[in-house]
């Protein structure tokens, strides 16, 4: 189990009234967010400044810049394509596709799809799909108008829409009251679905006909393939079930507001989070009140990822008292490169961190 050490944080002399942490969380998010242009760029010339906010490719004429640059299709491999924004999209649109698709991913392992600014070469891998698998419910709205672009004629299936989370097409995220385990998140519902094994399993029907609809010859092949997916998730929601339950009830911080589907299917309580809006910085007075609860409420964890700033999370944590686990909800790196092996890894994660919620976890 990885577990990333708490480090005291130096003072760094910053007027009143923020906190050293919370200057901290702004320095490192700003940075974790750059793009590898912006920040060769910085290395040479200084600081580079870039617009704050989700990249999501609303303005058209960005949008059409970057088709332009990065329409011409990626060499050919013999086989259709298929394009998935996330690595756990793209993982279980292979199992339902077969052998015979190549099944590409938008964004790389280790980036939030929330912040991901593509490059040309990513544009390209859409130029040749056939299809496009996207989350939906707002997550990743910009896929649909880069396919739109590049990929015109290949239909976009909208997974979160085949569950009925979202509004669809065109959703953007705000803050909003979940209710009972989760305070903030993104647009009408948590577009983060497939953190549920049990929601994943609904999605792979919808998802097969997806591909018949491209492919009506292979219909059946994936409707067979869709069902044998269908009975390893429900097993794997069932094998999660059975590992969280002595922990069921506990509560816990996140650094990004992700887990409610998680949290709501295994008896949890995301509290907060560092970062309930992606792409929008919380005030001091929002870094505030997370710790001054968490601490209230003895929670002893904060979940951070991959995806986010690492020196940030143990900004807050050190000045919270919180333990600090890595969980990750993207995977596609060795030891979680399936949707499988990225679960079974949330599990372990959540299970070590809630257990020594009294105290830090230890490696």
């Amino acid at each position: 189990m990885e577990v990333v050490d708490v480090v005291a944080v130096p003072d760094l002399r910053v007027p009143a009234p923020r906190s050293v942490f919370v200057t901290v969380f702004l320095r490192a998010r700003a940075g974790h967010r750059r793009s590898p242009r912006a920040r060769i760029l910085a290395s040479r010339r200084g600081p580079v400044k870039e617009r704050a906010g989700p990249r999501r490719f609303a303005a058209l004429p960005a949008l059409l810049l970057l088709a332009a640059s990065g329409c011409a299709p990626a060499p050919p491999t013999g086989r259709p394509v298929a394009a998935a924004t996330i690595a756990p999209l793209a993982d279980l649109a292979a199992r339902v596709a077969g052998p015979d698709w190549e099944v590409r991913t938008v964004v790389p392992p280790g980036i939030s799809a929330h912040v991901f600014e593509p490059e040309p070469s990513d544009v390209r891998r859409l130029a040749s799909a056939r299809i496009v698998v996207v989350v939906g419910a707002g997550y990743d709205g910009w896929v649909r108008r880069m396919a739109e672009a590049c990929a015109s004629n290949a239909p976009v299936h909208d997974t979160a829409l085949s569950l009925g989370i979202g509004a669809g097409e065109g959703s953007e995220p705000h803050e909003h009251d979940h209710g009972e385990g989760h305070d903030h998140g993104h647009g009408a519902e948590d577009p983060h679905w497939w953190l549920s094994p049990a929601l994943t399993a609904r999605a792979i029907g919808p998802l097969a006909e997806a591909f018949a609809g491209v492919d009506p010859a292979g219909r059946e092949a994936y409707r067979a393939r869709a069902r044998a997916l269908e009975a390893e998730l429900e097993a794997l929601d069932r094998e999660i079930e059975a590992r969280l339950r002595p922990v069921k009830g506990r509560s816990f911080v996140a650094a990004h507001a992700a887990w409610s589907h998680f949290a709501g299917r295994y008896g949890l309580r995301e509290r907060g989070a560092i970062e309930p809006v992606p792409g929008r910085e919380p005030s001091a007075r929002e870094l505030k009140a997370l710790v001054d609860g968490a601490r209230e409420a003895g929670d002893g964890v904060l979940f951070t990822e991959p995806q986010f700033p690492v020196g940030a999370a143990r900004a807050v944590a050190s000045d919270a008292g919180l333990g600090l686990v890595l969980v990750d909800p993207i995977g596609g790196v060795p030891t979680r490169a399936t949707y499988a092996e990225t679960m079974r890894f949330n599990a372990t994660a959540f299970l070590t961190g809630l257990s020594a919620r009294a105290g830090r976890p230890e490696a």
